[in-house]
């Protein structure tokens, strides 16, 4: 999800484009979405979150292999 300028870019083209993004649907649903992955990424880095346990376990595996 995102917008798309061509090569050939005019000023109103892009005045157009981030109207649109400001204060148009398109602009809220990237909010929307970027709220979600924040959260996501969030949940993720916590104490006991994915990336977190992964870590964890890598580690373990990389002290233990020696």
């Amino acid at each position: 999800m995102g917008m798309e300028i061509d090569n050939d870019v005019k000023r109103d083209e892009v005045e157009s484009l981030v109207r649109q993004l400001v204060n148009g649907e398109k602009g809220k649903e990237l909010k929307s979405k970027a709220i979600e992955w924040k959260k996501k990424a969030e949940e993720a880095t916590s104490q006991g979150g994915s990336s977190s346990l992964n870590f964890d376990k890598m580690v373990k595996e990389v002290l233990l292999s020696k």
